[in-house]
């Protein structure tokens, strides 16, 4: 069975991530986007497309 790579992105500027072990642990990519906040897309959206198109 093929598991699908899953990831969260997560603003350099939100603060800590809490969950983020218990993510990591199941599995799911954690990346920081620096310079961002909640709206990561927004608020740095180079740094948002090279962390969707990075592979796990």
């Amino acid at each position: 069975m093929r598991r699908e790579a899953r990831t969260y992105l997560v603003g350099g500027q939100s603060g800590e991530l809490p969950g983020r072990t218990e993510l990591t642990t199941a599995g799911v990519a954690v990346r920081t986007v620096p310079g961002a906040g909640h709206n990561v897309m927004f608020d740095n959206a180079p740094g948002f497309a090279a962390a969707v198109a990075a592979r796990p």
